[in-house]
C-alpha cells in the first residue's frame, strides 16, 4: 500500500493492486476515475469542550411561572412498516417518525404569550420571567418559537420537571440560526421558527433571562406549537433509554473490529418546524483531506434537506451497550444545532456541519471515491428504530438506479446507489442516513450512506441500497471534503440592520458588534452574514472598508482599483482599511457574495445567499444586481 503525504495531518492512499474497487468485470474497468482518492480516520486530541453556564438563581421564577397544559391525547398510531417486504423498495426515503407536532393556541401570539409572562427583578439587577408548558404523555418536549424581538444577549433556559436537565441557548445563537433561516426562504420569513434543544418528560419550563441593564420590552416571541416526543407503541422503553429493534440486530460491542467506525457514527433527532414532527435517522462524522477536525457531518437527503430542518438536529453520541449484549455504557452525550452544505436528491445525500464540536473520544471517519466492486464485503453502523448502535455486516450486489419508491439495477455510469444484501444483521427505520463502509487491512472507508431496502429480520435477504458516496463527492462534496490549503481558521461576519437608514452594517471585529449592540439599539443584529479571514495569505485578498457620511451606511470592495477610484472621486467617503480578506476568483469550498445597489438610498446590499439574491432580483426593482462582489465561506 502506497500512502501520500499531502499536507498537515493528511493521509491519502492510491489504489493498490488487491483491492481492485473498481468493479472485477473488465468492461467496468475504465469506468473509475485514474486515481481515486482514498482518506484516512481521524481521531483529534481529546479536548473537553465545555458548556457556558451561567450561575444565577431562578427558582423562584420558575416555582412561580404560569402553566399551559395541553389537553391529553393518545399515543402515535403505530406506524406502518417503512418497509413492504413484496416489493423491491417501497418505501425509500422516509425516515423514521417519533413526535407529532400540537398546536399552542394559548401561546401562539405575542400579545397572549406577553400577558402571560410576568417580569421579576432578582438580587442582579436582572429581568427574568418563565413559563411552564405540559403535554401529558410526552417523552420529551421541544418548543417552536417566533421571534419577533431579541436581545442577543438573552438567555433562554429549557428546563425538564425535576430541574435536572437545563439547556441552555443564547439569543445570539438564535438569532444566527434564525437569519440561516430566512435567507434561505426570503419569500415567507415570517415562518421562520426556532426549534428549541429536545427536554426529556412532559413538562418543560421556559426561563427568559435578561442581561443586567436591558428591560423586557427588548424580548417579544411566542410559541406556536411545540413537538411531543414519544416511543412508537412496539417500543415499550423510553426513547432516550433502550429502543426495540429487530432481534436480528448485532450489538455493535458484539464485533469489537467495528468499535472505530462506531465513534464516528451518531443518531439524530431533528424536527420539521413546520409541522413539529420529529424523527430519528443516523449519520456519519466525516474526516477531510487535511484533518482538520471540522465537523462535516453525512446523511440522507430524505431525511433532512432544508435548513430549517438541519438547525433543529440533536446528534447522540456513544450510544451503545458496554458489553455484548449488555446495558448502555453510558448516557448518550447530545450535541444541538448544524448548517446545511449541499443536498441532492439523485444520491440521497446530505451534508451537514455540526454547530457545536463533537465530544471527546469521536473518530472523524476515513471515504473513499473509487467504485466497490461485486462481491467485496461492506458493513455499517446504524441505530435501527432509534436504538442502540448495531452492526451489519454483508456483500455489495451491484449498482442500482433509484428513484422516488424503487431502485432498479443500472450499469455504474447512470447507477445513483450500491446494492447491498446482509449475512450479519439488517437495518430498519432509524438506520436511514448511516454509512455504509469496506473494511481494509483494519481501517473502514465510507462509500455511501443508507436510501433504504426490504432487509429486515422477517426478510434478513433482502436489498438495501446506499447512495453513492463518489458521485456526491465528484458533484460537490469536494467543496468541502478537500479544502484549500489556507491554514488559518476564519472569522464570523456579523450583520446588522440600521432601523433609522434602512441600510446594513457587516463587521469582523467581535468588540465593535458588541458596543453596537450595547450603544445603537437602532442597529438590529440579523447574524452571522458568512465567515472570512482575519489576515492575508496566498489566494486571499482585502476587501475595503468605506463610510458613507451621506448616506449613513458602509459600502465594501475587493479591488483594488474600484477602493483608489472611491479615494480619488468620492470625499463623502471616509477610507476605514480591509475590514477582512477573501477571494476574488471562485475555488475551493468559497461561495459567491452578491452585490447590489439600491438606486433610492444609493447604497449597496450584500447577499451569499442564492435564494435571497433571486428574491430581491424578482421583486424589488430599486436593487440594481452588480454581480458576483467577491467569494466568502459558509463556515469556520
Amino acid at each position: 500500500m502506497k500512502f501520500y503525504d499531502l499536507g498537515r495531518n493528511r493521509q491519502t492512499f492510491r489504489f493498490a493492486s488487491r483491492i481492485c474497487w473498481a468493479l472485477a468485470l473488465a468492461s467496468f474497468s475504465g469506468l473509475a476515475s485514474a486515481s481515486p482518492l482514498y482518506v484516512e480516520p481521524y481521531a483529534p486530541p481529546r479536548i473537553s469542550h465545555k458548556i457556558e453556564r451561567v450561575d444565577v438563581d431562578t427558582s423562584s421564577i420558575r416555582l412561580s411561572a404560569p402553566v399551559v397544559r395541553l389537553p391529553a391525547q393518545t399515543v402515535l398510531e403505530e406506524q406502518a412498516q417503512l418497509k413492504n417486504q413484496t416489493s423491491v423498495v417501497s418505501s425509500v426515503r422516509q425516515p423514521l417518525q417519533v413526535g407529532r407536532g400540537r398546536a399552542m393556541s394559548q401561546t401562539d401570539a405575542l400579545d397572549d404569550l406577553s400577558a402571560l409572562l410576568t417580569w421579576s427583578e432578582l438580587p442582579t439587577g436582572q429581568f427574568a420571567a418563565a413559563i411552564r408548558i405540559v403535554s401529558p404523555g410526552a417523552k420529551g418536549i421541544r418548543l417552536a418559537l417566533r421571534a419577533e424581538k431579541l436581545h442577543p444577549y438573552a438567555r433562554f433556559n429549557f428546563v425538564s420537571a425535576d430541574g435536572e436537565q437545563v439547556r441552555t441557548v443564547l439569543a445570539m445563537s438564535m438569532i444566527d440560526t434564525l437569519f440561516r433561516t430566512r435567507a434561505a426562504t426570503p419569500e415567507s420569513p415570517q415562518d421562520a421558527l426556532y426549534m428549541g434543544p429536545l427536554t426529556e418528560g412532559d413538562e418543560v419550563t421556559l426561563e427568559i433571562l435578561l442581561p443586567v441593564g436591558v428591560s423586557p420590552q427588548a424580548v417579544s416571541f411566542s410559541i406556536p406549537r411545540l413537538s411531543h416526543v414519544e416511543v412508537l407503541p412496539y417500543q415499550e422503553k423510553l426513547l432516550f433509554k433502550q429502543a426495540q429493534s429487530g432481534a436480528c440486530n448485532i450489538d455493535v460491542s458484539c464485533r469489537p473490529e467495528w468499535e472505530s467506525v462506531a465513534q464516528g457514527v451518531a443518531r439524530m433527532l431533528y424536527t420539521d418546524t413546520a409541522t413539529a414532527q420529529s424523527y430519528v435517522c443516523t449519520g456519519t462524522l466525516l474526516n477531510n483531506t487535511r484533518s482538520t477536525g471540522t465537523p462535516y457531518f453525512l446523511t440522507a437527503n430524505h431525511c433532512l434537506s432544508t435548513e430549517s430542518v438541519a438547525a433543529t438536529l440533536e446528534t447522540y453520541w456513544f450510544y451503545q451497550t458496554d458489553t455484548c449484549g449488555g446495558g448502555i455504557s453510558a448516557e448518550a452525550q447530545p450535541r444541538f444545532g448544524s448548517t446545511l452544505l449541499y443536498t441532492d436528491a439523485s444520491t440521497d445525500t446530505t451534508l451537514l456541519r455540526l454547530t457545536q464540536q463533537p465530544p471527546a473520544g469521536v473518530i472523524y471517519q476515513g471515504w473513499a471515491t473509487g467504485l466497490i466492486g461485486i462481491g467485496e464485503t461492506i458493513g455499517g453502523v446504524h441505530h435501527p428504530a432509534g436504538d442502540l448502535q448495531k452492526v451489519s455486516v454483508g456483500q455489495a450486489q451491484g449498482y442500482a438506479y433509484c428513484q422516488t419508491n424503487r431502485c432498479l439495477g443500472a450499469d455504474p455510469t447512470i447507477a445513483t446507489h450500491i446494492a447491498t444484501n446482509w449475512s450479519l444483521g439488517v437495518t430498519e427505520p432509524g438506520s436511514s442516513g448511516s454509512g455504509l463502509f469496506l473494511p481494509y487491512d483494519g481501517r473502514y472507508f465510507l462509500a455511501g450512506q443508507l436510501t433504504g431496502g426490504t432487509s429486515s429480520c422477517d426478510t434478513p435477504s433482502g436489498v438495501d441500497f446506499y447512495g453513492r458516496f463518489d458521485t456526491a463527492y465528484d458533484r460537490a462534496l469536494a467543496r468541502w471534503l478537500d479544502p484549500d490549503p489556507i491554514d488559518q481558521a476564519r472569522s464570523a461576519i456579523y450583520r446588522f440592520y440600521n432601523t433609522q437608514s434602512g441600510t446594513h452594517f457587516m463587521t469582523a471585529n467581535t468588540f465593535e458588534r458588541d458596543s453596537i449592540i450595547r450603544t445603537a439599539p437602532h442597529f438590529r443584529y440579523e447574524g452571522i452574514a458568512f465567515y472570512a479571514y482575519a489576515s492575508g495569505t496566498t489566494g486571499l485578498s482585502p476587501v475595503y472598508r468605506f463610510y458613507n457620511r451621506l448616506a449613513d451606511a458602509h459600502f465594501y470592495t475587493i479591488s483594488q482599483a474600484e477602493r483608489d477610484h472611491v479615494i480619488a472621486t468620492q470625499p463623502n467617503f471616509s477610507y476605514e482599511g480591509a475590514a477582512w480578506y477573501a477571494k476574488i476568483a471562485t475555488g475551493g469550498e468559497s461561495s459567491p457574495l452578491y452585490r447590489f445597489y439600491n438606486l433610492i438610498s444609493g447604497t449597496h446590499f450584500y447577499t451569499t445567499s442564492e435564494a435571497e439574491k433571486n428574491h430581491i432580483r424578482s421583486n424589488l426593482p430599486s436593487y440594481r444586481y452588480e454581480g458576483v462582489g467577491y467569494y466568502t465561506w459558509v463556515s469556520n
